[in-house]
């Protein structure tokens, strides 16, 4: 780089720290740059000289930390006590601010400490010595104790950032031997502040020394045999922080901003010292601190255990202290249910009962707690710890122990899944909402959790709720959100009873076909629509509930919980299709009636197409004209009256889509052979599908014309016929001939993934069928020789642009190499182009090409030899293939992809075992190739690897994998 000016690097790095975004841009590389030149080690000295702005004075700290971390090799040995006392001098000149200023020196002291103690052994001691003992003039003793303790904190957040993985091993050992030091030093401080009382500047120092105390923990370890004192004098640092203001007479009962930080630092400290990696080798020590723990703290929480509390952010950290002990030290903690010793019986019994407090906090989460959600994993982690127990007594007997426990978190689980009701709801953020959604599916699934230990008594304890909460309703009849959590319980443990002969599911079911849901909040009705169709299983082992389902779930459709109604319909005519027959017309009546009402959304129409296709399947063969007419007739004209129109508008687009998705769903579901002892009468008669696509053949092949340019529409379409041919099998048959002349009417005119993929769903179903054999074939090679005129009329360098369609075609050419090999084996195929616009692919930067593009070659390898026209495609290519996967893998794919080739290399080894190690030699003898950064050894060693993997997959990427780091300079970088 260039000289760099002072004058100019100073107005650069005030245009960066006080303009727009896009100056910062512009400015941010070029002193980016200036950072990383070795006339940093200069200027950063004089940015930082008194007179300058502050932004300027911290650019220059910034510089030198960053040139400390990351340039130390340039600092002569002989240099290295003038630039320690040179950052000293600069600490004591701003020592009385700024504090950003002076912050960035003590982290770059910290810097130079890690590097240094090799030579300079006594370092951490002197930095102790120099500031707690104040031998800096001019300097008070509060700014003496803040500069001590923020070097002290950053060693070991620097000593993880500087050193590789190797030398930090080693010198994590060299600094955990000052850890007993820097521990004493925050104590005796902490234990000394506990005795006086505390103001704005002891607050920060106090915190700052909890800080360093956490560090050290996380980054360096302190065995918890050693944490007694610290732990003691932690738990009074927050006792001291939170009490004076709840018993002050005339307080409002909150912390202050200075005592919520210092207690939240001190319980974050605590939590690292407890959850230490090795903290489970000492369960006595362990079972001390959290004894500690309980005794000190279990107090605030049952102060603050209200809605809408003054202190919940103490309460937060008590409780994510108490369920991280838990989660940490389980096994210590489940010896508490069969242990003998009533310390560690009593212990476990107060620390659950904390978490079941923490569950049950009185309020709607987020908004008036935010506590309980941090309890759910708790319930999964018990009773996940006692069914994994290998003594069958113990695991036994703990289960009988925690039954009433979850029975009672059962019942509290109910309550905590209460929605807001229509005056409290008003408060909540659209973030509110959403972080109660999820909250609740972790609700729904403890239920499960609870199931797991309960079994069908869960049923008994909801159901009992259930009695309570309409008792409730007799008295306040617009009080739904009771009722509407129970509801939701039931709904979430539904899975588990199938068909089962239980009093309690007919109650529920009773129980919402009676609810007066237009005096009650609609969510009422949601929740009770999704119920119904999670018990679907039930019902069709219990049809004769059927019908007031069917009831609701109409009701539904005509509310603006459609939505729900439509996928609870749709779950019961799947499930239960066969028990609908009775109830199939008057139902079908109903779903076009709120069909022509145009109160539904587009989405709801189509999930009801499903459910209309199911129904119409199990009507007589003469009804169902009748009822395509009315339903699905509507669809095709609209269709037809658009392309007639020749109507290309943003409107008119989506309605296309909108119907097209209708019939799609319809096809998909319309089928009257049901191959089940209750068959449909008349199946010999052709199926409804086949007689709709004859009639509409045409209107396809004029929406595929109209909207050649619009990818989706062709897409939608296109998928309508693939719902029709997967649903109907070989039924389809008779519309084949048709179906082939559409697709090939579009690849005249644009070859897109959607008919891709269509036409391979067609090969794989109908290519074995000696009828349609023929008909295939011609549909194969169309396939590939329309393919083939795409990529020709492109650019070399616009191959990305039709990267969706080449990762189809060659994931649609795997699976037909897989599957049907033989369809390949044809002459109008020309193998070469095959492979050559394979490779073409996996050179490319998006990663679905790549892959499919691998897929394909390794597949094509691997059947070539059963086919003479493959294998000699294979051997004319063999060394191409092969040198453009070493270009991958070297330097050109995505680091993420190149573990995919090793499918190649394997494949190769498999087929062409003799041939693999004559290509591979002959690519490696090119000079830089892959790059310049491996030599002949590292190419010759590469090459011996891959030639001996001939099974094991996961080494073989293991090998590519590393010499892709060669190849690319990222060694220092993965070492």
């Amino acid at each position: 780089m260039e000289s760099i000016d002072i004058s100019r690097l100073e107005e650069a790095v005030v245009v960066f720290y006080r303009s727009t975004s896009q100056e910062q841009a512009i400015t941010h590389d070029w002193l980016t740059k200036a950072q990383t030149s070795p006339q940093a080690w200069q200027f950063s000295w004089q940015l930082m000289e008194l007179g300058k702005s502050q932004e300027v004075q911290f650019f220059g700290a910034v510089t030198l930390h960053s040139k400390l971390m990351k340039y130390w090799h340039e600092v002569p040995r002989e240099n290295h006590d003038e630039l320690k006392q040179k950052i000293l001098e600069k600490i004591i000149q701003f020592a009385c601010g700024p504090k950003l200023v002076l912050n960035r020196l003590c982290i770059a002291l910290s810097a130079f400490i890690v590097h240094m103690l090799g030579e300079w052994s006594t370092a951490i001691e002197d930095v102790i010595n120099t500031f707690q003992n104040e031998q800096i003039p001019n300097v008070n003793k509060e700014m003496q104790l803040w500069i001590m303790l923020e070097v002290l904190q950053a060693i070991p957040e620097e000593m993880q950032a500087i050193f590789t993985s190797v030398k930090r091993t080693t010198l994590r050992a060299e600094v955990a031997k000052r850890a007993p030091l820097v521990m004493e030093t925050t104590e005796a401080y902490l234990k000394m502040q506990l005795e006086r009382e505390w103001d704005s500047e002891c607050f920060s120092n106090m915190t700052r020394a909890v800080k360093c105390v956490g560090t050290w923990v996380k980054h360096i370890g302190f065995s918890i045999e050693n944490c007694q004192n610290i732990t003691a004098i932690l738990l009074k640092l927050t006792n001291k922080c939170y009490w004076p203001c709840i018993q002050e007479s005339d307080g409002d009962g909150c912390m202050s901003a200075d005592e919520n930080e210092l207690a939240e630092t001190c319980l974050k400290t605590l939590l690292s010292i407890i959850i230490q990696p090795d903290s489970h080798s000492y369960p006595k020590t362990a079972f001390i601190l959290i004894r500690m723990f309980l005794d000190s703290l279990c107090e605030i929480t049952k102060m603050e255990w209200k809605r809408d509390n003054n202190n919940e952010d103490i309460v937060v950290n008590i409780y994510t202290l108490f369920v991280s002990s838990v989660e940490r030290h389980s096994q210590l903690l489940l010896s508490g249910i069969t242990t003998t010793d009533p310390d560690l019986s009593d212990l476990y019994g107060r620390l659950v009962n904390e978490i079941l407090q923490c569950t049950d906090k009185p309020g709607i989460y987020p908004v008036e707690e935010s506590c309980s959600s941090m309890a759910m994993g708790f319930w999964y982690l018990l009773q996940d710890e006692v069914f994994a127990m290998h003594n069958e007594e113990e695991r036994i007997k703990c289960w009988e122990y925690i039954k009433p426990l979850y029975a009672h978190l059962t019942r509290i689980l109910v309550h905590k899944s209460e929605q807001p009701d229509e005056n409290s709801i008003e408060k909540w953020t659209s973030d509110d909402l959403e972080s109660f959604r999820c909250y609740r599916q972790d609700i729904s699934d403890t239920f499960m959790y609870c199931y797991d230990v309960l079994h069908e008594y869960i049923l008994d304890i909801l159901a009992a709720v259930l009695d309570e909460t309409i008792a409730e309703l007799q008295n306040n009849p617009t009080q739904w959100t009771k009722l509407e959590a129970c509801i939701y319980s039931f709904q979430s443990v539904a899975e588990h009873f199938a068909g089962e002969e239980l009093k309690q599911i007919p109650k529920l079911m009773r129980v919402l076909s009676e609810i007066p849901y237009n005096k009650m909040n609609e969510k009422l009705l949601g929740t009770a629509l999704e119920t119904v169709g999670s018990y679907c299983q039930w019902l069709k082992e219990n049809p004769t509930y059927i019908p007031p389902a069917i009831e609701l779930l109409v009701r539904g459709l005509n509310s603006n919980m459609s939505a729900q109604a439509t996928l609870g319909l749709k779950e019961l005519c799947c499930d239960c299709q066969l028990q609908m027959k009775p109830y199939a017309e008057p139902l079908l009546n109903a779903c076009h009636t709120s069909l022509i009402s145009g109160q539904m959304k587009n989405s709801d129409c189509v999930r009801l197409m499903y459910s209309i296709g199911k129904l119409m399947s199990l009507l007589p063969a003469s009804n169902i004209p009748n009822y395509l007419d009315i339903i699905v007739g509507p669809c095709f004209e609209e269709l037809q009256t658009i392309c007639q129109n020749d109507c290309k508008t943003p409107a008119t687009r989506i309605r296309t889509i909108f119907r097209l998705n209708m019939i799609s769903t319809l096809f998909s579901s319309l089928n009257t052979d049901l191959d089940e002892d209750d068959n449909i009468e008349d199946l010999e008669n052709i199926q409804p599908v086949l007689i709709v696509m004859q009639k509409t053949m045409p209107i396809f092949r004029q929406i595929a014309e109209l909207w050649v340019e619009e990818i989706d529409v062709l897409e939608t379409a296109c998928t309508a016929l693939q719902h029709a041919i997967v649903n109907l099998k070989s039924s389809f048959r008779p519309m084949l001939q048709d179906l082939c002349c559409f697709i090939v009417a579009i690849f005249q005119t644009r070859c897109c993934a959607p008919t891709l993929e269509i036409s391979k769903t067609a090969i794989i179903i109908f290519y074995k069928d000696e009828g349609c054999k023929s008909l295939m074939q011609q549909l194969l090679v169309e396939l590939v020789l329309h393919s083939f005129k795409l990529f020709e009329s492109t650019p070399e360098n616009a191959f990305s642009n039709i990267a969706d369609t080449i990762e189809v075609f060659y994931a649609c050419l795997m699976q037909i190499i897989k599957k049907l090999p033989q369809a390949l084996d044809d002459k109008a195929i020309a193998f070469d182009r095959l492979i050559y616009y394979a490779l073409k692919a996996m050179t490319l930067p998006e990663n679905g090409p790549i892959r499919t593009g691998v897929q394909f070659l390794s597949h094509f390898i691997l059947q070539s030899r059963n086919y003479p026209s493959m294998t000699q495609a294979v051997l004319n290519a063999g060394e191409e293939i092969i040198r453009t996967a070493v270009l991958c893998v070297g330097c050109i794919a995505p680091r993420q992809q190149v573990e995919k080739f090793a499918d190649i290399f394997m494949a190769t080894n498999k087929k062409y075992p003799a041939e693999l190690v004559a290509w591979l030699k002959s690519v490696m003898l090119v000079p830089n190739y892959p790059t310049q950064l491996v030599d002949e050894a590292e190419k010759s060693k590469f090459v011996t690897l891959i030639i001996r993997e001939k099974v094991n997959r996961r080494l073989l990427q293991k090998h590519l994998s590393d010499f892709a780091v060669k190849s690319r300079g990222l060694t220092d970088k993965f070492q």
